[in-house]
């Protein structure tokens, strides 16, 4: 069973569990110099330390309180370096990359550095699970980087309208429009369904293709698959990533063969644990949709994926309605989704069917890390999919607004800017003092600037006598309290 944990910011109480930590690493890995650094000798040092917005110290601890491990990320000549430190109890535990995670996610950095010596290949192997990427490296080291954004993905879908060309213009459109990842999907009407003119196999749920027959809507709308090596080799030309959505084994075979680099599961599919397996097999990151699934189905399609030892799973919120009302979307589920799935290192994102990009900003502040979004050179070309696209300047203007919401969230921090705290409120004299004279409410006052003693003192030194003569506008300092 997985270790349940929770992290938090690390206070100053906590600090010693961390020195300690360290420091009997440092005597188990050096034997020449097995001396013990004092903790009383480095108080100041962290203190410094956890309030700077040079430095994040994160604790990472079980539901009982056990100490777990640390995470810190120090900057250094302008770049965040991540360090990480775990127990001993607790390594093995597959505990290192889930906790590395959380805190990336926690800490809100756009990107963070790691060196990592090619003679540990257990911490190796941690962050990339962790979504490190080996950058460079020396005769000893790999330099290795994270870089923390929304992974935004344009659905083409049938907005090629059956055309190539038109195809190859959305994915360069898109490139321009700041999406990571352009998507089509896979299939033919015949892996999709049967030919069979019977009212069970005609739409008429109130949707955009109500009265069309189930086998003509997908013939009309598949993007068929000789295109798809080429599109996706136009895409790696301008830059951006291609992959599909796969409806039966037979189109996962086919994108295996044209190198995709990771697998889209539709609502309506995620039920399908055959065809999700087989995907999962092949060891690539997982996105699946699950608009129409319940919590129990949810954690069946994960565990599916896991069967295979495919651990790379984002789950999207979805409503599966074309266009969705924004008042159908309950967005505040994908709060409780990163919650209830945080312990089984699943990502949560947003499939996002509706006509607006509100949504897609709430998602982000909820914790969303993909965001999915039908896209279209202009929905007066038509496609099947065309009332419930975007259109260039709409998609840019989405992709603006997720990335200054990634800005505003920023990162968790209480750290004191002390610049801005020389304008605080501190106690003053506001009249002449003689000496022996009586601190009052007359004659000092907590006012502005803040170089003065701390308010949370006002109670204890008001009727306190003066110890000498004080001056109308000298601040008021620690000395008066002894």
């Amino acid at each position: 069973m997985d270790t349940e944990f929770t992290i938090r910011l690390a206070k100053i109480d906590d600090m010693r569990a961390v020195f300690e930590l360290s420091n009997d690493d440092a005597v188990r890995k050096n034997s020449i110099n097995s001396e013990k650094i004092l903790w009383e000798n480095h108080v100041k040092w962290f203190e410094n330390k956890i309030n700077s917005v040079d430095s994040f110290f994160y604790i990472a601890e079980t539901k009982q309180n056990n100490f777990i491990g640390q995470v810190r990320f120090d900057k250094k000549n302008g770049e965040f370096i991540t360090s990480i430190s775990i127990t001993e109890y607790y390594r093995g535990k597959n505990l290192g990359r889930k906790i590395l995670k959380v805190a990336i996610g926690k800490c809100g950095l756009e990107n963070a550095s790691a060196f990592i010596k090619k003679s540990n290949p257990y911490s190796l192997k941690a962050f990339l699970n962790a979504g490190y990427e080996v950058i460079g490296e020396d005769e000893e080291y790999f330099k290795l980087e994270f870089k923390n954004k929304v992974f935004i993905i344009a659905e083409m879908s049938a907005n090629h309208c059956g055309d190539k060309e038109l195809a190859k213009k959305i994915i360069a459109e898109a490139k321009v429009c700041g999406a990571d990842a352009v998507k089509i999907q896979t299939y033919t009407a015949d892996t999709m369904t049967i030919d069979c003119k019977s009212d069970i196999f005609k739409v008429s749920s109130g949707t955009l293709w109500d009265g069309k027959y189930l086998y003509d809507l997908y013939k009309e709308a598949y993007t068929p698959w000789e295109w798809q090596a080429e599109l996706k080799a136009y895409a790696d030309s301008v830059g951006i990533e291609f992959f599909s959505t796969p409806f039966d084994f037979s189109a996962v075979d086919f994108l295996e063969d044209i190198g995709v680099e990771k697998y889209k599961i539709a609502s309506f599919e995620a039920i399908d644990y055959p065809l999700v397996k087989y995907a999962a097999s092949k060891g690539k990151p997982m996105i699946i949709s699950v608009g129409i699934s319940s919590e129990e189905e949810i954690r069946a399609c994960i565990d599916t994926c896991k069967s295979v030892g495919n651990n790379d799973i984002t789950i999207l919120k979805c409503t599966s309605a074309y266009p969705a009302k924004i008042e159908d979307m309950n967005l505040i589920t994908i709060k409780d989704m990163v919650e209830k799935f945080a312990s089984q290192d699943v990502k949560i994102g947003l499939s996002d069917h509706s006509m607006s990009i509100e949504p897609t900003i709430i998602a982000v502040s909820l914790g969303a890390t993909v965001i999915e979004k039908h896209f279209t050179l202009d929905r007066k070309l038509g496609g099947a999919d065309a009332e419930f696209s975007l259109e260039p300047q709409e998609f840019r203007s989405m992709v603006e607004a997720v990335r200054n919401t990634e800005k505003a969230l920023g990162r968790v921090g209480y750290s004191v800017n002390e610049k801005n705290r020389a304008f605080a409120r501190s106690l003053f004299v506001v009249k002449d003092i003689r000496e022996g004279e009586k601190f009052s409410a007359e004659n000092i006052r907590s006012i502005r600037p803040g170089c003065g003693l701390h308010p949370k003192y006002y109670d204890i030194i008001v009727g306190s006598a003066a110890k000498r003569g004080y001056f109308l506008g000298e601040p008021l300092k620690l000395e008066n309290l002894e």
